[in-house]
């Protein structure tokens, strides 16, 4: 059993540890923003990948030390004591990828050359040389540095898990698939299917079709990896003989078909258009109802079981008067006919109008997380007299 790192967004740690717990069965802790550590085996590490709707990548945990911030020989030092040959051998190359958060006296530059010069002198020291590679390595050592902890890790992911691989339709403000799934989670849609399998699933600000193809390839159990069915372990040494293969025709078997009920639209042609592309790409087509249609019309539909959505922020397209007014009609189709929850990521001057809208329905989410540089807020609603609070 190793003891393994998932990466997710800060902000969503609580998302992966869920979503973790829920697949292996294992208790899971939070480390520092974005990661949470746990116990893994090998094939177990390569499942996640394949499996994991959350997560943005998966390391085999070598070290968690407490470091001095303000001297980098407190690096060298936790880097120093890994017995790195017990994980690849010398005739693999390597490189180091660091990631820095707080406030230090040195650079993610400086971090990953240190790591790097102490991989190269434990190798030495057994009369062996290995060869960095900064292009195309075959062993990826990260090294994440938050405040005064250390982790350093070896990367089992590779590529982000993000880039699901489907999407052939790129929405200029295109949302994470790690954080469409997470919106779906959170509306309760999913929760709902087992005792009401006609549960409606709504995006009334579609885009690019992210957030409902995400939710019908959960429903449907259809793995994220599906796109991508090899993962870069084969020069770790705890890796060898396992058959990635058998792991994801293993986790395929698991894919169920279901009729499901999935409202997509947008008040843009194009962009109803491009989510018909990703949808049709994904293979989920056939599970989704597109229309062009205002977010405002929310209240025409018959039933709104689940609201999931990513309005704009109104950063990059300048403020909107109307945007205020359609926040205000979702709300009163919401405050009438919403059965579960409405979620939604929002920032910008569009935040404080969208829960200005939605004050009468009440807020049981709230969460600060870090995308793409702004901080955004993740929120779910449900009708007041309903529910109970979430985190």
């Amino acid at each position: 059993m190793l003891l393994a790192l998932g990466v997710t967004i800060p902000g969503l740690d609580p998302f992966l540890g869920e979503e973790v717990k829920e697949l292996l069965g294992r208790d899971v802790r939070g480390v520092v923003p974005g990661k949470v550590e746990f116990l893994a085996t090998p094939e177990e590490i390569l499942r996640l990948n394949y499996t994991s709707r959350t997560a943005i990548r998966f390391l085999i945990l070598v070290s968690k030390e407490i470091l001095d911030p303000i001297n980098l020989e407190s690096v060298k030092k936790s880097a120093s004591s890994i017995e790195w040959s017990s994980f690849f051998s010398p005739s693999s190359t390597f490189a180091v990828r660091a990631e820095r958060v707080g406030y230090h006296d040195f650079t993610s530059v400086e971090v990953a050359a240190t790591v790097g010069e102490a991989v190269v002198e434990h190798f030495s020291s057994l009369g062996t040389r290995i060869r960095a590679n900064l292009k195309r390595p075959d062993v990826v050592i990260r090294a994440y540095v938050s405040g005064n902890i250390l982790l350093l890790g070896l990367d089992a992911t590779g590529e982000s898990l993000h880039k699901r691989g489907y999407r052939v339709f790129e929405h200029r403000t295109a949302l994470n698939p790690v954080i469409a799934y997470s919106l779906v989670k959170l509306s309760g849609w999913l929760d709902s299917l087992p005792s009401d399998p006609s549960s409606v699933l709504v995006d009334p600000m579609c885009g690019g079709g992210t957030i409902p193809i995400e939710g019908v390839l959960a429903a449907l159990r259809i793995p994220p990896g599906r796109w991508r069915r090899n993962y870069p372990v084969d020069h770790l040494s705890l890796f060898q003989g396992i058959s990635q293969e058998e792991i994801f025709n293993r986790e395929d078997s698991y894919i169920v078909d279901r009729d499901l009920n999935v409202l997509c639209f947008d008040i843009s042609p194009k962009s109803i258009r491009g989510a018909m592309e990703n949808a049709k790409s994904a293979g989920v087509y056939d599970k989704i109802e597109f229309d062009v249609r205002d977010a405002s019309e929310l209240i025409s539909l018959n039933r709104i079981s689940s609201v999931a959505t990513d309005p704009p922020y109104e950063l990059r397209t300048g403020r909107n008067r109307r945007i205020g007014e359609t926040f205000h009609r979702m709300a009163s189709a919401l405050e009438e006919k919403l059965e579960h929850r409405f979620s939604a990521i929002c920032a910008g001057p569009a935040l404080p109008k969208l829960m200005a809208a939605m004050r009468n329905l009440k807020l049981v989410f709230k969460r600060r997380i870090l995308y793409g540089g702004i901080e955004a807020r993740l929120l779910a609603y449900e009708r007041r007299g309903t529910g109970q609070e979430g985190h």
